[in-house]
């Protein structure tokens, strides 16, 4: 027992997720997201800012950690996506150039969630794992730019994950991001849309 209190109090302290309280979400399914197999699906979307960073908690059907390994516990990937796009200037003429009834058009950036199973490395004495990444890309122009990548391994305070959910923070050079930033949740060819609140 001592022992095991030593361990957990020698353990560096988690980093503090955005206290999300009694905050709605900004996108969120009417109905049950259609199955797909071993694949999680997306039910919610939470996003507030926090100072200038953009906080986004993508909510799943399922616990996380069940998407990411197997039932053997190995790592796999694909099983956990989401692709959020962002009006951040909640200008439709600026941005993506799609067509007039289509929700994207206008946004700024892409946001697009998933996993990567990383295998062992026995030198580093590392096992399998499974490791949730984050891209984001600028959209203004014609070409798609890469403006940031991260994940759980590489920058916890940025990627993080428990429970149900995967948690993004876009820190402010990544925006700007105004109070009024649309939302477009995009699975497929089915598009939610929602908006930050003022």
């Amino acid at each position: 027992m001592l022992l095991a209190l030593v361990a957990a109090l020698s353990l560096p302290a988690a980093e503090p997720a955005f206290a999300w309280g009694n905050r709605p979400p900004v996108i969120a399914r009417a109905a049950a997201p259609r199955p797909k197999g071993e694949e999680a699906a997306v039910v919610s979307v939470h996003a507030a800012l926090d100072g200038a960073d953009l906080v986004v908690r993508f909510t799943f059907d399922r616990p996380v950690q069940r998407a990411l390994y197997g039932a053997d516990g190995a790592p796999v990937s694909g099983r956990l996506r989401a692709v959020l796009y962002v009006d951040a200037d909640d200008d439709r003429k600026t941005g993506l150039l799609a067509a007039a009834n289509d929700p994207r058009s206008g946004a700024d950036r892409r946001l697009e969630v998933g996993v990567v199973a990383v295998g062992a490395d026995p030198e580093e004495n590392v096992g399998a794992q499974a490791v949730v990444t984050a891209s984001l890309a600028d959209l203004a122009g014609k070409r798609r730019r890469s403006r940031w990548r991260g994940d759980t391994a590489a920058t916890p305070r940025q990627v993080a994950t428990a429970g149900a959910w995967v948690e993004i923070r876009l820190l402010a050079e990544r925006g700007p991001f105004k109070r009024t930033s649309r939302l477009v949740l995009a699975e497929e060819d089915v598009f939610l849309e929602g908006r930050l609140k003022p």
